[in-house]
């Protein structure tokens, strides 16, 4: 039963129940004064029908407005939506355009940055001119674009010798094919060609300039001479900010369209240097054409930019330069294709409907940059709207349609409808009367099975109370007998309580797909039926225990479930079994390995058998001992590794009287070849062999904690580190004892610190350092409430690196996990010596699959343990 669910077979009931009401209906027959009345109150309905023919005129009135609304809103859609689409591509233009205008700006501003750069690394004239070359090279492969890059020192004319000897004996040995003609320029405004500069107080001349090639022309040319360029240095000496000159024609372009500007850059005014400032220029010659390829990488649609020059001192606005700036995609830089030149006020006559024209800041000027849609970009679809419309209208006409046609059926449905509210109503009570029952069942079979145990318990707990409340506590051989009896009925008892809960558990864990299988290969008699037949011989009873299995069978399974498998079968066995045999077999069937465990039992009564896999049954035995969920649980563990469990029926023990029972599990794999796995077996082996002692990895549970019996049968003692220093956090302080006190007897001198809280374990973590971590789920207190599992993401937060193991009664593994755990443990711990210390050696050392490795940190007297395994489930190589 699940609580507020439903059946699927109610589902289709509730199906059939509305489309027939009538078939679960008998109708009573009519006595023969129900019939006169029925025929005489015909005439009175076909009366009643007439007053709704005027019922049809309003439907059809209804049909006819709906007709005209539909109409007139399409028509009102495709409108709305052109004009929407053409305002929205409209809206897109502006945002690229507006983009466009900010890269611009945004690659002028980089040109600025890099003459500031400049000057700030030239400003001491400490620097040679191979020096200056590395810096044109790091620009250069930074991706800035420029004509040249230039350093004009300011040079009175006595230095002018000084400066003009230096350039001419480095050029003589670097670049002999440049003639050097010393300091030139322009000594005229009129001036149209470059000649020796006339004598002057000072000059600012190229003095130090990268590429030389190409440039040749351009060295030692005296900015301070005549026109547009010395009036560019007037102004970045005047003010301290960075002047641009004129368009220029660059001597080398080789574009007809192309122009070019040059920018200077007086620097900054450092506080740390009373020097005079400004005093030299760094500036640099830019070409139009390489701004704007610059300013239109990973544009997205094509545009057409026109830039253009408003303080120019000759014909303002006077135009720099214009270009198509064609997408090429993301990081391929953009294609330029020049345009023409053409004036402002020409371009304005000729715009496009799509146009945006901004005024940006450039050094010292103001520049208007004109962006126009291309052909071909930014149109806007009408499909959308005019598709709208026609859907709208065919939406119209079929209402219209379906108006006509509900009218019809509404008192049919009406009916229908109410008849389906009832039967709804029925299933949903009779549902949630199920979920009451099922719930009835388990808490009934939660109390019957934890009664009888727990009523034993605290009576033979009276006893021991009462004995060792004795002036002279158990002083006779009898007293202390009778203790020894009550003290295992306690221990008995409780054990079956703790098996009961932990089995409920696993199946459900197994039933919802939430416990996970691990298929490996393994050998069936070592690692598997002989480790079972071990635990099962440990009873001390006169049950003979076979074991029939080659030695060269090899499987890919779960060594682990199929171990609980199969020793759950034989527990039931040997319960069973007041004399005679238990026998564990493993075969290969068809190319399939199945194992059994049959017995020479009192076998399974006919009326038991179809029943015997499910939840709840009742026990066997007479005494009733069993929890009535073990073979369910063994059922869906066999289901998760992909096998099929079953109860042969045509078995026979062969004793009289005793037909015994055989339970069969066949895996549905087939053998594996023994020497193909050698070798993978072997390397398993091999990386166990080194840890603890030799423990087996199957030994080493993933989750669970080994109960008692299961514990006394490692063969190889665990070791564990001699020094560890332990933090335990629960709210429970009688837990936290009883742990400390449990932990003792097997590491003596570790060191534990308790806490209550998160927030008390977080504190500890950060003025101490643990190893290893115990942290509870729910802890509560009041007014600290941290689950553990946020502990645990805070701790990890902090920096704690060290071992992790989350606790919880219930099933937290996963959470612990993701919160960034280690591993995790079911509360209680066992309490015997062995199963304790294989448990605390597999919380130390195992390593979920894709987990991140926290180390145990060694103590001064210990070895470090490896976070690096040969083994995929294991944390260590090697302990002493």
């Amino acid at each position: 039963g699940q609580k507020g669910g439903g059946d699927p077979t109610i589902s289709q009931q509730t199906a059939g129940t509305i489309t027939s009401p009538e078939s679960h209906q008998e109708e009573p027959t009519p006595s023969p004064k129900e019939m006169e009345h029925d025929t005489s109150s015909h005439h009175n309905i076909s009366a009643e029908n007439r007053p709704h023919q005027p019922a049809y005129k309003s439907v059809w009135f209804i049909v006819c407005l709906i007709a005209m609304l539909g109409t007139f809103t399409s028509g009102a859609f495709i409108a709305l939506g052109v004009i929407s689409a053409n305002r929205a591509q409209e809206d897109e233009f502006n945002r690229s355009a507006q983009d466009l205008v900010q890269k611009v700006e945004a690659a002028w501003d980089d040109y600025v940055t890099a003459a500031s750069w400049i000057h700030g690394q030239c400003r001491d004239r400490t620097f040679d001119r191979m020096e200056f070359r590395q810096m044109f090279e790091y620009f250069q492969n930074a991706g800035l674009d420029f004509q040249a890059m230039q350093f004009d020192p300011n040079i009175t004319h006595d230095d002018r010798d000084f400066y003009e000897q230096e350039a001419r004996d480095f050029y003589a040995e670097y670049h002999p094919q440049v003639n050097y003609r010393g300091f030139i320029g322009f000594n005229t405004a009129n001036a149209t060609s470059l000649e020796p500069r006339w004598p002057a107080p000072f000059y600012f001349p190229i003095h130090y300039m990268e590429p030389i090639v190409g440039n040749e022309a351009a060295i030692d040319l005296d900015y301070h001479a005549s026109g547009s360029r010395k009036r560019t240095v007037l102004s970045c000496m005047e003010f301290g900010q960075p002047a641009l000159t004129d368009r220029l024609r660059l001597v080398q372009e080789t574009e007809a369209v192309a122009y070019g500007v040059v920018l200077m850059h007086p620097g900054v005014n450092v506080s740390m240097q009373e020097d005079v400032w400004p005093k030299d220029l760094a500036s640099i010659v830019i070409r139009i054409p390489d701004l704007l390829r610059r300013a239109g990488k990973d544009q997205g649609e094509d545009a057409k930019v026109y830039l253009y020059d408003n303080d120019d001192s000759t014909n303002p606005p006077l135009f720099l330069g214009a270009a198509r700036v064609v997408n090429q995609g993301l990081g391929q830089g953009a294609l330029l294709v020049l345009i023409d030149e053409i004036t402002l006020s020409d371009l304005r006559k000729s715009a496009p409907d799509l146009a945006v024209e901004e005024v940006i800041k450039a050094a010292n000027k103001n520049w208007t940059v004109v962006v126009h849609a291309v052909d071909g970009t930014f149109e806007a679809s009408h499909l959308i709207p005019v598709l709208g419309g026609c859907i709208i209208f065919v939406a119209a006409a079929c209402l219209a349609y379906w108006v006509v046609l509900n009218t019809r059926r509404i008192e049919e449905l009406n009916r229908m409808q109410a008849a389906a509210d009832s039967e709804r109503a029925a299933l949903i009570i009779e549902n949630a009367n199920q979920a009451a029952k099922a719930e009835r069942e388990l808490n009934d079979f939660i109390a019957h099975e934890v009664r009888n145990p727990v009523a034993a318990a605290m009576a033979a707990t009276s006893f021991v109370k009462t004995a060792i409340n004795q002036p002279e506590p158990l002083q006779t051989e009898e007293a202390r007998a009778c203790t020894r009896d009550d003290v295992n009925i306690i221990s008995n008892a409780l054990k079956f309580v703790n098996d009961l809960l932990r089995n409920m558990l696993d199946m459900h864990r197994a039933s919802n797909k939430q416990m996970k299988v691990t298929l490996s290969p393994a050998d069936l008699l070592h690692d598997v039926i002989e480790p079972v037949h071990a635990m099962l011989q440990q009873r001390g009873t006169k049950i003979k225990f076979i074991l029939e299995c080659p030695s060269d069978i090899y499987v890919k399974t779960d060594r682990l479930r199929l171990k609980q498998v199969l020793l759950n079968l034989g527990r039931n066995s040997v319960k069973f079994v007041e004399e005679g045999f238990v026998r564990l077999q493993a075969r290969v069937v068809d190319n399939n390995v199945e194992l059994s465990v049959d017995d020479s039992g009192p076998g399974v009564p006919e009326e038991k058998r179809d029943k015997i896999f499910s939840k709840f049954q009742e026990s066997l035995d007479m005494l009733s001992q069993g929890t009535g969920i073990g073979l369910h649980l063994c059922k869906n563990l066999v289901d998760l590794m992909g096998g099929d469990i079953y109860l042969d029926t045509d078995y026979h023990s062969g004793i009289e009287g005793y037909p015994g029972s055989r339970f069969v599990v066949r895996l549905n794999q087939p053998p594996l070849d023994s020497a193909e796995h050698d070798g993978e077996l072997h390397n398993v082996e091999n990386a166990v062999d080194g840890v603890a002692g030799g423990a087996r990895p199957d030994s080493v549970s993933k989750t669970e904690p080994l109960s008692d019996n299961e514990g006394e049968q490692t063969n190889q003692p665990l070791q564990l580190p001699n020094r560890l220093s332990v933090l335990f956090c629960d709210d429970d302080p009688i837990l936290r004892k009883l742990f400390i006190r449990t932990a003792r007897t097997v590491a003596p001198d570790w060191e534990f610190r308790q806490a209550s809280n998160g927030e008390t374990a977080i504190k500890l973590a950060q003025e101490h350092s643990f190893d290893l971590v115990f942290m509870d789920m729910y802890m509560a207190s009041v007014e600290k409430q941290l689950l553990g599992t946020e502990t645990v993401t805070l701790l990890r937060r902090n920096g704690y690196n060290n071992r992790i193991c989350g606790l919880s009664a219930n099933d937290k593994e996963s959470e612990f996990l993701e919160a960034g755990a280690d591993v995790f443990s079911f509360k209680p711990f066992p309490c015997e010596a062995k199963a304790l210390t294989q448990e605390l050696f597999r919380i130390l050392y195992y390593r979920h699959p894709g987990s991140e490795v926290h180390e145990i940190v060694s103590r001064p007297d210990e070895p470090r343990l490896s976070s690096t395994s040969s083994s995929p489930e294991l944390l260590v190589d090697e302990v002493p």
